[in-house]
């Protein structure tokens, strides 16, 4: 039966993903109670016990063996991520894990696995599936008005001399896990079927640590619809944020206003190859294209964000909107795109 009980939650980790993100996110929902936190940093421990009036514990293995909580948060280091989420799983709890999920498909596999020998859920916080930016960029991809989307393409691009725990390798940092595994997480889901080829080309060009700042990855799907990503903390001139190329027309996206450029195929006058010398050598022709264009707002119908998902899947029975194996599927494509590119050998 549904329940209206609040859902008890303990915080693994208290840096920016597990403070300012996901406890910020509940403090102030009577559908959450944070009851336990723990972080490595005692300082950031007496913090969050005085914030929310939970109890604090010195490990994490101390939190999961006496902690009163339905749920794990697990926001620690990256390369913890696969290990601490077992063993939340196996201390019988659901698990929300930051991205990423993990560095290789056997260790997300794993992840999954424990999840369905526990009997309980595992959500991957890819959060910005529920945006409305990725939401009015998914409706138009699919509702016609630019004809078929044959490219789609993202750009994130700073420069920008990070110095921080997430620019080396050894845990789990560099832009590709970073903000990479969000936008690939969205480029995936745009693509509308399964990756069939894969380039990637990786650097290190600003930041400290000996991870990547400098992502390319072009992505192509089984339907030819390609993905072309590119993030870099050492490009100081922007570009659109997104850009979607279709048979009859283009939009262009700053994550909240769009342009759009487009054309009625039924409008266009027919056409017939020739294959004579043009005369007068011209290269253009009298070909008359009706070109319309609007401004809008990079928004759709809400979904709600991913705690309000969180709640229906565990009290209401909702549906799971980000499925752990679409996680592992970014986890998959990240680890061939390292493969690929060298820059880890």
């Amino acid at each position: 039966m549904p329940t209206h009980e609040p859902l008890k939650v303990a915080v693994i980790g208290l840096g920016r993903a597990g403070y300012n993100i996901h406890i910020k996110r509940m403090r102030d929902d009577e559908r959450y109670r944070i009851t336990a936190v723990t972080d490595w940093l005692p300082e950031r421990i007496q913090e969050a016990c005085e914030a929310v009036g939970c109890e604090g514990f010195s490990d994490y293995r101390a939190l999961l063996k006496d902690a009163d909580a339905d749920v794990v948060v697990v926001a620690s280091a990256s390369d913890t991520h696969p290990s601490i989420t077992r063993e939340a799983l196996r201390s019988g709890r659901h698990v929300v894990c930051e991205k990423p999920m993990a560095s290789s498909v056997q260790a997300a596999t794993s992840m999954i696995r424990a999840a369905s020998d526990s009997g309980k859920k595992l959500f991957m916080h890819h959060n910005r599936r529920f945006s409305a930016e990725f939401l009015h960029l998914m409706d138009m991809v699919n509702n016609g008005r630019l004809g078929n989307v044959f490219e789609i393409r993202m750009r994130y691009l700073v420069f920008f001399r990070r110095f921080d725990w997430q620019t080396m390798r050894k845990y789990g940092g560099g832009q590709l896990n970073n903000a990479g595994s969000h936008y690939l997480d969205l480029g995936l889901q745009l693509l509308g079927a399964p990756v069939k080829d894969i380039y990637c080309d990786l650097k290190r060009v600003a930041c400290a640590g000996d991870a990547e700042d400098h992502v390319k990855i072009i992505v192509r799907a089984e339907n030819g619809r390609v993905f072309d990503m590119e993030i870099s903390m050492g490009c100081k001139i922007p570009e659109p944020k997104w850009t979607l190329l279709g048979t009859n027309g283009t939009m262009t996206c700053d994550g909240s206003r769009s342009h759009i450029e487009w054309f009625d195929p039924d409008e266009l006058a027919p056409i017939e190859l020739d294959e004579t010398p043009p005369a007068d050598r011209r290269y253009d022709n009298d070909d008359v294209i009706p070109w319309q264009s609007e401004d809008m707002s990079a928004t759709a119908p809400a979904i709600g964000d991913f705690y309000d998902n969180l709640w229906a899947v565990l009290r209401q029975g909702a549906r799971m909107v980000v499925k752990p194996e679409e996680a592992c599927e970014v986890v998959r494509v990240i680890q061939a795109c390292k493969r690929k590119s060298g820059f880890y050998d």
